[in-house]
Order: C-alpha cells, then sequence, then structure tokens
C-alpha cells in the first residue's frame, strides 16, 4: 500500500512538469511571427515554464521522499536489527552452553580422578580379593558387614522382632 502511494505523487510529479512544460511549450508557439522566433520563443518559455513547475513541485516532493525514506529505513534497520541481534543472542547463548558443557565435563573428571585415587589408595586393602582396589566408603562398608558377621548371635527378647 505504501509503495502504491508513493509511486501516485511521483507520477502526479511527473504529469505536472510535464503540463508545465507543454503550456510553456504552447505559449511561445502562439506568441511569435516567424518560425525562428517561435523556436527561440518555445525553448525560452519551456524553460521558463519547466523551472517554475520545477521549484513549485520540488519542496513537496522532496519532504514526501523524505517521509517514505524515512518510514522505509526504519523498516528496513528494525528488520535487519531484529535478525542480527537474534544471531548474535543465538551465538552468545552457544558459547554459553558450550561453557557450561565445559566445565560440566571438568567437573566430571576431576571427581573421577578423585575417586580413581582414592580406589588406588584401597588396592589389595581385601586379603580374599587383591586385585579389587575398593573407595574408602566402599571398604569401610565391607568391614563393617565383616565385623556385623563376626559377632556371635545374641538370643532376641521375647517380643522383640515379632518371635514368640
Amino acid at each position: 500500500m505504501k509503495a502504491l502511494r508513493a509511486h501516485r505523487w511521483l507520477v502526479g510529479t511527473a504529469a505536472a512538469l510535464i503540463l508545465a512544460a507543454g503550456a510553456g511549450f504552447a505559449i511561445g508557439a502562439v506568441s511569435a511571427d516567424s518560425s525562428a522566433e517561435a523556436e527561440a520563443a518555445r525553448d525560452q518559455e519551456f524553460s521558463l515554464a519547466y523551472e517554475q513547475a520545477f521549484e513549485s513541485v520540488r519542496a513537496p516532493s522532496k519532504e514526501r521522499g523524505l517521509i517514505d525514506g524515512e518510514a522505509g529505513g526504519r523498516l528496513a534497520g528494525r528488520t535487519t536489527g531484529g535478525i542480527e541481534g537474534f544471531d548474535l543472542g543465538s551465538g552468545s547463548a552457544g558459547l554459553q552452553v558450550a561453557a557450561d558443557q565445559l566445565a560440566a565435563a571438568e567437573s566430571a573428571r576431576y571427581a573421577a580422578e578423585a575417586e580413581l585415587a582414592d580406589r588406588q589408595a584401597n588396592c589389595g586393602a581385601i586379603p580374599r580379593y587383591p586385585d579389587t582396589c575398593p573407595t574408602s566408603a566402599e571398604l569401610a562398608e565391607y568391614r563393617a558387614a565383616l565385623a556385623a558377621a563376626k559377632r556371635p548371635n545374641r538370643p532376641r527378647a521375647r517380643g522383640a522382632g515379632g518371635g514368640g
């Protein structure tokens, strides 16, 4: 719709210039006696009419062109800025995701190295399984289970544990 309005005032401006020039040509052709005078008068009137029409149409045309150009520039800038902003934002988000993944990978690596060091310190700690390397927590659980298994079973008190 905007393009159609822009073309209308442009076509109107051109038509006004052509009409003014045609009027100047007609006035110059009628006012002369000989063909040389007619030619000179036509040229003079054409130039005069053209300059007058140009000056009268120039200011509104310039103003309208600036308004349409500014509106089109804003729209184009908004569109281009949105696209560029989206690209920059998604690039920044991608960098942040990559940095988070790198931090998580480093954290997992340090945890694995710590567990490996813990296991290496306890290699051969279980005599029945010399090739096993438990962590300190696993070794503590094993030793607690072994100690519980070595304790003698005490008779339960009546009523405790559901026995009868």
